[in-house]
């Protein structure tokens, strides 16, 4: 049976890669669909009969009527939210009862979004997700969107992520985060937010994917054979071209959850085996293809095993590789999951988690960490794709940088002022402590010796 998923998605960005993400799925569904509301569809859409109020829900099996999204929509501003309801594909998709805005906006605080929106949106919010909830038979996850550089979607977003884990602690919340990158930073106190987030989505979310825009650009710029700076223009560069490189990801990301398979994997499948620590639950993802490249001129053999080589190279991480952190480093891992799409056969990708497993020098206490699954309904545009989620210690690397653009700031209390008017000082130096205690469990994870506390 498929079991249902709610997506939150937070602020602006969230809102905006929301809308791709849902455009991708009415598109995905519209190619799959045989004229019934099917078990599928049902993992991330309601099917109701919209001629009453309130519309009546239907079940798996009948007819199409009107689909409705498992999702909420919030966020301290109208504007984004009010352009996804006017869409004329996914208007339809929201009821007033799953938007929550309000005016004004976080200002690029965590605190406002936390202290302020948090408490005046709670009872909105709350009943928002019981409503969402009493319309699943079987719910398996929450699935948070949103940017932790920003105001609402590092503060609120931690307030809602808060408020699920109080009202449904054994439901799955899987947070994709966009982080901050120090080469494409458009907030200043970016790094502040990103910190203070931090600390929610380690002690609240039980798997976060963060993704950065920087890696999100190069890695288009790469598949094009050019420089960031030398991307033609029938390539969007802007942030519609990058949110549909992530709704992609998305797509194939709960297409396990929502395709029956006897491979597939589900949110619950991906947290129980690729995160040994409770706390050490950040995964890198690498995916390919992310465009809809024409790998035509190659046999089926040849493109499935470069599209696996592609989705697994350090060089296709949606975060930021630094240049110390050697190739070594970078492909080592706690655990791995490496998960197919379409037309692959299972001889394949038997071959292809033979030839990985010597590259990710697995720790010795975790040998058979690497988990393969295959999903037989392709993705849109493509007859293939292949996605690969790493429990890496080079993430480490990602915190240190966050953690010194964090202490730049920091150390001359510059812009400060703004968020202790809201909260507490302290709330700063537990957040920066907490950051310090994962890297150094990250870097303590090693091979042989796991002897650290979390």
């Amino acid at each position: 049976m498929v079991r249902e998923m709610v997506m939150v998605q937070v602020g602006q960005c969230g809102n905006q890669i929301g809308r791709r993400f849902w455009l991708e799925l009415v598109q995905e569904a519209a190619s799959q669909v045989q004229g019934g509301f099917d078990a599928a569809m049902s993992a991330l859409f309601r099917n109701v009969d919209a001629r009453y109020e309130p519309a009546i829900e239907l079940d798996v099996g009948s007819l199409l009527a009107s689909l409705r999204a498992r999702a909420i929509l919030v966020d301290t501003e109208e504007g984004v939210v009010s352009e996804t309801r006017r869409h004329p594909i996914l208007g339809d998709l929201f009821e007033e009862t799953q938007v929550i805005t309000d005016v004004g906006g976080a200002g690029n605080n965590w605190a406002s979004g936390y202290a302020s929106y948090g408490p005046k949106l709670q009872l909105r919010v709350e009943a928002a997700l019981r409503k969402a909830v009493e319309a699943c038979d079987s719910p398996q996850a929450f699935f948070l969107v949103y940017s932790v550089g920003g105001g609402t979607g590092s503060g609120l977003g931690s307030s809602v992520l808060e408020l699920l884990r109080d009202m449904y602690p054994d439901l799955c919340r899987f947070n994709v985060a966009v982080y901050p990158s120090a080469d494409y930073e458009d907030v200043i106190t970016g790094p502040y937010n990103a910190v203070l987030a931090t600390k929610w989505l380690t002690e609240a979310s039980d798997c976060v994917i963060p993704l950065e825009n920087s890696a999100l650009l190069d890695y288009r710029a790469r598949q094009a054979g050019l420089g960031a700076s030398q991307l033609p223009d029938g390539i969007d560069t802007g942030f519609d071209g990058i949110n549909d490189v992530i709704a992609q990801l998305l797509s194939h990301l709960t297409a396990g959850a929502r395709y029956p398979g006897g491979l597939n994997m589900d949110f619950n499948e991906i947290t129980t085996n690729l995160v040994p620590f409770q706390r050490l639950h950040y995964l890198t993802a690498s995916f390919s293809p992310l465009l809809r490249c024409n790998r035509s001129n190659l046999n089926l053999d040849k493109r499935e095993h470069r599209i696996f080589l592609e989705a697994c190279a350090t060089t296709s991480k949606l975060v930021t590789t630094y240049a110390k952190t050697s190739q070594t480093s970078s492909n080592r891992a706690l655990a791995c999951a490496v998960f197919a799409r379409g037309k692959v056969a299972s001889a394949n990708l038997i071959h292809a988690s033979n030839c990985l497993r010597p590259s990710l020098k697995l720790p010795q206490w975790n040998p058979d960490g690497l988990k393969m699954g295959l999903c037989r309904v392709p993705p849109l545009g493509a007859s293939s794709a292949v996605l690969c989620l790493k429990n890496s210690p080079a993430i480490a690397q990602n915190f240190d940088t966050l953690k010194n653009r964090f202490n730049k700031l920091y150390q001359v209390k510059a812009m400060l002022h703004h968020y202790t008017q809201i909260v507490d000082s302290t709330v700063f130096e537990d957040a920066i402590n907490d950051l310090e205690g994962v890297i150094e469990c990250y870097k303590n994870a090693d091979l042989n010796a796991p002897n650290f506390h979390v």
